[in-house]
């Protein structure tokens, strides 16, 4: 049987920092909560590798579901790209704006 584990026993406080500043969220003063917290995440993550998932076959959605799509030519009502972007804080050529995610090297 092939197992997965995630081999970390504890997220650090500088961790939870780094995850924070990637993620641009201010967690200052609550790092140790936060790092109990994930954690406890990677010690379920851990549980779950010890299942026995041998015979279960892949799935990527259970309902049953295969055409989710409008029927036939109907459409329906929509957002104008205006009302869309009314709340935006930033647009650029018509489209929502973010700062980088990644760094990158060029």
């Amino acid at each position: 049987m092939l197992r997965y584990y995630v081999s970390m026993k504890a997220i650090s406080k500088e961790q939870v920092k780094r995850i924070a500043e990637l993620a641009k969220l201010n967690v200052s003063g609550e790092e140790e909560e936060f790092s109990e917290i994930l954690s406890d995440t990677i010690d379920y993550i851990n549980v779950l590798g010890e299942l026995d998932v041998f015979d279960t076959k892949p799935t990527c959605q259970v309902t049953g579901l295969k055409n989710v799509y409008q029927e036939g030519d109907k459409q329906k009502a929509t957002l104008s790209q205006k009302d869309a972007l009314s709340n935006a804080s930033e647009v650029i050529d018509g489209l929502f704006a973010t700062d980088a995610v990644f760094e990158r090297d060029i």
